[in-house]
């Protein structure tokens, strides 16, 4: 666990002593570290600190009484959440029958209201962990049902601690923006450091010049990529008034929201050319 320790051991001192709230919602920036704080803490409650193979099982989601929904960035279904309904009820062998709902922001308004219905009256030993990236997302009825933690990113001193010596230490550090998770994933995925290298000087190049052909150069390269979004990450990083990052964080919010990516694009780049 990367800059979460205290949140993770105090929520662990309520679990030892019987008062963890049912239902937990973790709140912050995407690849922060709520997920693996969610899966490590279900490792203390199931027992499985010094159980190799249970712990593997835990943290890999295949554990039968530690049920893990990852965002696969359409949201839970109706009909995935009335099947969590349906296992809340049913018995469970382990200490606790604990659900982990990743990034609950991208849920439809039908799916959070049946997932309402079992956060107001779990299960004995039944917990939920949700995970928001957007606190705005949230439906309030759901978020006033659980005990909520806000997670900040984390400081370049800490993560520091993952990279000693990477030769590309000050790259990681720079895409990684205070993000742990995404920090692993540059430096285990070849392939998505090389694209971060490259969105970086394609950021560069553009900003030296930004002409109204270059904003349409750009658009073209990342309207379809599935790397769109961290190319505004890197953009954000470069950029330093006020106004203009604002309008790459609206821009973000509504290229999550399907708006027509070369449209969003246009207009955001436009603000750039001279």
């Amino acid at each position: 666990m990367i800059g979460h320790q205290a949140i993770l051991g105090n929520l662990k001192a309520l679990g030892a002593a019987g008062k963890l709230h049912h239902a937990q919602l973790f709140i912050g920036p995407e690849h922060v570290g709520k997920t693996k704080l969610a899966l490590l803490l279900s490792v203390f409650l199931q027992g499985a600190e010094e159980q190799v193979i249970l712990k593997k099982q835990i943290l890999e989601g295949t554990n039968p009484d530690t049920v893990l929904f990852l965002d696969t960035g359409e949201g839970l279904s109706i009909e995935q959440v009335r099947g969590i309904v349906e296992r809340a009820s049913q018995s469970h062998s382990y200490p606790y029958l604990i659900f982990i709902l990743e990034n609950i922001g991208r849920m439809k308004v039908e799916a959070a209201n049946a997932l309402l219905k079992v956060l107001e009256e779990p299960g004995a030993d039944v917990l939920f962990f949700l995970t928001a990236n957007n606190e705005d997302d949230v439906l309030p009825t759901v978020k006033s049902r659980c005990h909520n933690t806000y997670f900040q990113t984390v400081p370049e001193s800490e993560l520091k601690e993952m990279i000693a010596g990477h030769v590309f230490e000050e790259q990681l550090l720079f895409f990684a923006m205070g993000r742990p998770g995404k920090l692993r994933r540059l430096m285990e995925v070849p392939e998505y450091l090389t694209a971060h290298q490259t969105m970086l000087q394609d950021i560069l190049k553009f900003l030296e010049n930004p002409q109204t052909s270059s904003v349409f150069d750009l658009v073209r390269k990342y309207e379809s990529s599935e790397f769109r979004s961290e190319m505004l990450d890197i953009l954000l990083q470069r950029t330093r008034t006020w106004d203009l990052m604002e309008r790459i964080e609206e821009s973000k919010q509504l290229l999550k929201q399907n708006v027509n990516a070369k449209l969003v694009l246009e207009n955001l780049l436009l603000t750039f050319a001279h």
